[in-house]
């Protein structure tokens, strides 16, 4: 798929990935819409993408686990467009801690944000999507989506496995549409989260960390090519398996 001139949602376009998403698909022609809780940051992200296309990105203020939210977003981007290309499910939280550790409310959120946020946005788009007759989701997981090699990550792990498991029937329901879904599976990329992890919570080392900038650049290359899943880098998803036959 061509990226130039298709209207492309991001949600957790405010920082980190997203953001960097956001700015590299606006270099290669996109219409971006901007989704993230936060204006302050939505606005610094749009003048930045206004000044490096001259075009202003629509943003729209949002808590993806918010359903009433969820329609207020719709209905700011069907006053735009009439319809969208591509969404990109980037929105995502974590937490590092054994169970028993993790509150309860902690663990709702962690779905919330993972899972249901992402099914939200999925749901009340794909109308938008459907009137064009043919599209892409791309769903941002995790390696931990696929492998659990320590146990302090057991419920972070649930909610992206969910989001694969849903990423993969979502492809086969939405194939008869024309609607691609993709469904990257990066290790630990360096964005703001690694910096906000609280005593007590694992630290990644630094050589297992990706660049934000190379993540982007896999997600553009996905949606030009259409790719079903990506799982990067290719080899961590056997020394993770491994590290967990042993643990």
């Amino acid at each position: 798929m061509y990226i130039r001139d298709k209207i492309i949602v991001i949600t957790g376009a405010s920082s980190g990935l997203g953001k960097e998403t956001a700015i590299n698909l606006s270099r290669h022609g996109g219409s971006i819409v901007l989704v993230a809780r936060s204006a302050t940051r939505l606005k610094q992200v749009q003048d930045e993408i206004t000044e490096i296309t001259g075009q202003p990105p629509v943003t729209v203020q949002c808590d993806i686990t918010r359903e009433e939210d969820i329609s207020s977003m719709v209905d700011t981007i069907r006053q735009k467009y009439d319809h969208i290309d591509i969404l990109i499910n980037n929105a995502g939280i974590a937490k590092y801690l054994v169970s028993e550790k993790i509150s309860n409310q902690e663990m709702r959120q962690l779905f919330k944000v993972n899972f249901f946020g992402t099914y939200y946005c999925i749901k009340a788009l794909l109308p938008l999507m459907k009137h064009k007759g043919q599209g892409y989701i791309l769903n941002v997981s995790s390696l931990f989506g696929l492998v659990v090699p320590f146990a302090d990550i057991s419920i972070y792990s649930a909610s992206k496995f969910a989001l694969v498991g849903f990423s993969e029937g979502l492809r086969k329901e939405l194939k008869s549409y024309g609607i691609g879904v993709g469904l990257f599976m990066p290790g630990s990329i360096n964005t703001p989260f690694q910096n906000k992890k609280e005593e007590g919570e694992r630290k990644t080392p630094p050589f297992l960390i990706m660049d934000v900038s190379k993540a982007a650049k896999i997600i553009v290359n996905m949606i030009t090519k259409n790719k079903k899943n990506v799982v990067t880098p290719r080899w961590m998803l056997p020394f993770f398996k491994t590290i967990a036959l042993f643990s």
